[in-house]
Parts: structure tokens; sequence; C-alpha cells
């Protein structure tokens, strides 16, 4: 008898957490890099924040996700703490959508819904279809699994010793709210879900084993326990974000200290929106999203003085962020979020590149900008670049390992690591361009002039086919890609050329032995640009 409960109550909450998971993955790959652009309309307006949260989070169904989501946008600098701390606000009433989707009460259904989707999810081609899928399987094992735990429950409300364990934690006195309160919070903490402590609390009240009361009350201190999920995220995050993730704690907290303080008030409040004896699952699911939106009210207008208390308690900690790209450790769970950042950081690094090929150019018309400064800065920007090629690929290959991305996902990454690393590497040929003139300079000699024509032409070419294949990759637009191997055969042509008739430019007096060598070195250097560049196109090509 125990085993047969135990077993159904097990599989039933196994199947429920899966489908929470499955669906939650599907939301999220739906939602993709739409994610990225929802929060970037993010101003300091308090009220557009919270309301992103609330539909990021109902987008993605998971407030922890969406939580941890905004505090890896704090850390890495895309956000203000005062800017997540509305995005957290719309969070915590965001994820009260889970409650509403459970009072569909279609558990029967859910064992056909889970057997339709993974027929379909096998048999479909599309990329999105299977996502849509494997959203719809995920719905129908939550249904499916609070069904288990539900018919598994049933025999224990016979059961005294079961009876007398619930009554425990019975909110009939402030001190068993608090208890009840307390267990919501420990449980949810455990299992890092306040949407799987809620399915189970609304299963525990469906069955009768705990009361309307109780059942509040744990979904109170499950609103507590979901915050832990935050803080074990910024373990090793920067001040700013440990700032948000103490925020989120402090703020559900308060909310359940006050409401716990004045619980018979607002059950009484409560029942103006919903009647338990009617519908316990809709009351719970109504107890839940009131709590929050009430909360939010409540904070909202004391946001600002929050962010600042939390700056003066919260004191920085002296860690300088050494990262130079904005992907931070915590978007790595959101695989869309990643591949929207890169495409930003791959672009940042397209406007360096071009700062280096201006400079160069500079460099052909006036020999006083050949300073030690100058090439220290061209160099320190060629580091830069390495340390985001480094970066881009690291976050990028955990992306790319995980085998839940659709294929769409991984082309996308595909050509951002292709672009990042041939971007890296011309900023190398454009360092050597930049020594090869210093070196010319320091030994006060010049190029012919028919040197420097040819050079100039060549940096010319190969700063228009850069041009392009940057446009084409920022306007995601393969095709223009594809027409630069125009570009490509130019500079091609353009150097055999010049290395067939070399000979001719090095006869006039003016030339030496080093400015012939170092010249013949620059123009291969732009030759090599042009290569690295045409990789780009093939990596394209190859699709």
């Amino acid at each position: 008898m125990y085993l047969d409960i135990i077993f159904k109550v097990l599989g039933g909450l196994g199947i429920f957490l899966y489908g929470m998971d499955n669906m939650s993955s599907g939301m999220q790959k739906l939602a993709g890099k739409k994610l990225k652009r929802f929060l970037a309309v993010l101003t300091t307006n308090r009220f557009i924040a919270i309301l992103m949260g609330i539909f990021v989070t109902a987008l993605v169904q998971s407030s922890s996700v969406s939580t941890v989501m905004t505090i890896g946008f704090v850390n890495a600098s895309l956000l203000t703490l005062k800017q997540a701390l509305g995005v957290i606000f719309g969070a915590n009433i965001g994820t009260t959508i889970t409650g509403w989707i459970l009072v569909l009460n279609i558990g029967k259904y859910g064992l056909p819904m889970v057997g339709v989707a993974a027929i379909a999810h096998i048999f479909l081609k599309s990329d999105k279809a299977k996502t849509r899928a494997l959203t719809i399987m995920g719905l129908g094992m939550i249904f499916l699994g609070l069904e288990l735990m539900s018919n598994g429950l049933k025999p224990v409300r016979d059961m005294p010793e079961f009876v007398r364990l619930f009554q425990l934690f019975s909110a009939n006195s402030y001190l068993g709210v608090i208890k009840a309160a307390a267990v919501g919070a420990l449980v949810t903490a455990v299992v890092q879900s306040s949407s799987a402590t809620l399915g189970i609390t609304i299963t525990l009240a469906v069955q009768g084993l705990i009361s309307y009361e109780t059942a509040v009350a744990l979904v109170l201190g499950e609103n507590v326990g979901t915050t832990i999920t935050a803080i074990l995220a910024t373990l090793n995050a920067n001040v700013n974000a440990k700032r948000a993730a103490y925020a989120h704690t402090i703020i559900n907290t308060f909310g359940v200290l006050w409401v716990t303080a004045v619980f018979p008030l607002y059950l009484r409040f409560l029942d103006i929106f919903s009647d338990h004896d009617v519908n316990i699952t809709m009351a719970i699911a109504t107890a839940h999203t009131i709590f929050n939106v009430v909360n939010v009210i409540i904070f909202t207008p004391f946001i600002g003085y929050l962010a600042d208390f939390l700056c003066k308690v919260v004191k920085d900690d002296g860690k300088v962020n050494d990262r130079i790209t904005k992907i931070d450790q915590l978007m790595l769970k959101t695989s869309g979020i990643v591949v929207e950042q890169t495409k930003v950081e791959v672009g940042n690094m397209g406007k360096m590149i071009q700062v280096m090929f201006d400079e160069v150019k500079n460099m052909y018309s006036d020999s006083n900008v050949l300073t030690d400064n100058k090439v220290k800065e061209l160099r320190k920007i060629e580091d830069d670049l390495d340390l985001y090629q480094k970066e881009i690929t690291d976050a990028n290959f955990v992306i790319l390992n995980n085998k839940d991305i659709n294929d769409s996902l991984r082309r996308d990454i595909r050509n951002n690591l292709i672009v990042s690393d041939e971007y890296e590497t011309v900023s190398d040929y454009l360092m050597r361009i930049t020594n090869s003139l210093k070196k010319i300079h320091d030994n006060v000699l010049a190029f012919t002039e028919q040197e420097v024509k040819v050079m100039l032409l060549l940096h010319k070419k190969t700063n228009e086919f850069f041009k392009s294949i940057d446009r084409g990759y920022q306007e995601k637009n393969p095709v223009l890609i594809k027409e630069c191997i125009v570009n490509a055969k130019e500079i091609t042509e353009l150097y055999k050329d010049v290395k067939k008739n070399y000979m001719d430019y090095g006869l006039k007096e003016t030339a030496t032995t080093m400015s012939t060598t170092n010249f013949m070195d620059i123009i291969n250097f732009y030759r090599r640009v042009g290569d690295h560049l045409t990789n780009i196109i093939e990596g394209y090509s190859s699709k």
C-alpha cells in the first residue's frame, strides 16, 4: 500500500518536473533571440521594466530562468540595478501564470497530449514544429504528473498517521501560518522550482489533505524559497548582481512578513476574487497572483530607495570584472540570449578592426602618425580582439555542446564563431602591417612612390572587402556575403600582379633591400587579410 503511494507520487512528481522543464525549454527556444530584444527596450522607467519582467517570465514559464538571466545582464553591465529590480518585480507576477495553467484541470487529457506530441516530435522535420511539439508534450506531462500525484495521494486521506503529519503545519494560528510558510520556502529551496511546489500544494489541497488556509500559507513561503536560485547563481558574480539577488529575497520576505501579520484579513480579501469551496485550484492560483501583484504595487515606489540602500549595505568587494565582452556565465542557461549577445560582440570587433584600418591608412599619408604611442594603441586593440575571440569561443562552445539547441541556433553559433575567429586573425595581420611601416619609419627609410601607391590600393580594396563582409554579417545577409567573392578575386589578382612585377618597383634609387622586403611583406599581409575574409564567405557557402 505504502509503496504504491510512494511510487505513484514520485512518478507523478518526476513527470511533472520533467514536463515543466520541457515546457520551459520549448518556450525559451520559441522565444529565442526575442528575449534579449524584449529586455533591450528597458529604460529607467520602472513600469516598462516590470511589464517586460511579466512578459518574459510568462514567455519562458520560469521565474528562475528570467531572474537569473536578468542578474546575468546586471553582472555583464547590460542592465542597471534599478532596471533589474523592475524586471524581478515583473518576474514575480509572471511566474503566477503557472498556477492559472493548472486551473485548466485537464489531467485526464495529459496522457493523450503527451502521446500525440511525442509522435509529432518524432515525425516532424521543421525545428520550430519539433519545438512546439516538445512544448505541448511538456504541458501534457504537467497535467499527467499532477493526475498521478493526485491519484496516488487519495488513499492518504484515510490514514490517520498522514493526516496528523499534515496537521503539524496547519495554518490555524499565527504560528501555524509561519510554520506552513517556512515549509513552503524550504521545499521550494530544495527543488528550486516554485512551480513544482505549487503543483504539490494544489494536489494536497484538492485531495483534502491540507486546508485552503494552509495552501495559501505554503504559497507565501514558496515565494521566498524561489529566491534561493538567484542567490546561488550570484556566488561568483559581481557586487551589483549580488545586490539584485538580495533585493529579490528582501522584497519577497517582507511581502510574506506583512501578509502573515494580517493573514485572516488577507484571506477575507482573497474571498472577493474567488470561492475556494467552488474551485480550490483557482483559489490557490488567485492567492499566488494577488500576493505578488499587491507586493509589487506596494514596493514599486521604493525601487530607487531599495537600490540605494543595497548599494550602501552591500559594499563593493573590490573585484574587477576582467571580462571584455558582455557575455556572462549566467546567460548560458538561455542559448538565444548568448547567440544574440555574441552578434553584438562580433559587431564590436568589426568596429575595432575598422579603427585599425583607418589608423593604418593615416600612416601612409602622414609618417608623423607612426609614433610609439600610436603603435601601442593599435596593439591594445589587437590584444583586446584576442580576448573577444576567446570569450566568444568559450561561451558559444558551451551552448554548442547542448544537444537541445535547434539547427537554426546551431547555424547562428557556427557563423558567429567563424566570423569572430577570422576577425581576430585579420587584426593580427593589420598589426603586422603596422609593425612593418614602423620599422621603415624607425630606420629613416622610405618606400618608392609606386610602392606606396600599390599599398594604398591594396589597403582600399581590402578595407572595402571587410566593410562588405561586416555589413552582410550584421544584416544577416548571406547573399551579400557571398557576393563579396568579387572583392576577394580583385585582391588576389592585384597581389599576383604586384608580385610578378615587384622588381620594377625596386629599381629606383630610393629603394633598399629593407624597404623592398617590407613592401613584399605588407602586400602579402593584405593578401592574407583577403584570404581570411574569404574564409567567412566559404563558411557561409558550406551551409
